[in-house]
């Protein structure tokens, strides 16, 4: 069964990381946006597919792909709202962004299953 309130937590977590990870990289300067929303999406992303496998232990891949996606729309509607990028009028954009960003979350999802699965393999040995 889909747990809410741990997807609701795996989103605060990511969130919290991804204004924290903006203000270090707005600390140092980094000038180059396309360099600071490729490590701001990667590590959240990356982030994301490890934390919602661990609080929807039953459903760590359905968790982790709606994670994903209401990331993104987070985003997109914060580009548009905010910082007035009208993101929503090329589809391939809404779409490569769904896509790319599902693909990191399900492939870490993947990636920390099988390794908690050989972790737990090893303990029991």
């Amino acid at each position: 069964m889909f747990n809410f309130s741990g997807f609701v937590k795996s989103l605060g977590v990511v969130i919290i990381i991804y204004i924290t990870a903006s203000f270090i990289l707005g600390l140092l300067q980094v000038n180059n946006v396309a360099v600071i929303l490729t490590v701001l999406y990667i590590l959240c992303y990356m982030l994301n597919g490890v934390v919602a496998p661990i609080w929807n232990e039953e459903t760590p891949y359905f968790a982790s792909f709606i994670s994903s996606v209401t990331l993104t729309f987070m985003n997109m509607l914060y580009a548009v709202f905010v910082l007035d990028i009208m993101v929503f009028i090329d589809p391939e954009t809404v779409n490569m962004g769904l896509v790319r960003n599902s693909m990191i979350s399900l492939f870490m999802t993947f990636l920390f299953i099988k390794i908690m699965a050989r972790k737990k393999k090893v303990l029991k040995c």
